[in-house]
């Protein structure tokens, strides 16, 4: 899947950076591009025990969601 940059949306900063930080979140998203599931303009990533949600927005992908599944 091709995207610009990864960027940070302002729900993740508020609720998700401090359960899983952006240096996880990227390291989740370089390993995991063969676990994206697309439905619209989100994107559903669950890998080991994480689960991002994320969104396209011109050209680049937010993340807006960060969990650690238990």
């Amino acid at each position: 899947m091709d995207f610009g940059t990864v960027r940070k949306d302002k729900h993740y900063v508020e609720n998700h950076e401090r359960e899983v930080p952006w240096m996880e979140v990227l390291a989740v998203i370089g390993k995991a591009q063969k676990y994206m599931r697309k439905k619209g303009n989100k994107i559903e990533i669950e890998y080991k025990n994480y689960y991002l949600l994320c969104e396209f927005r011109e050209g680049d992908i937010y993340v807006i969601n960060a969990k650690r599944k238990n």
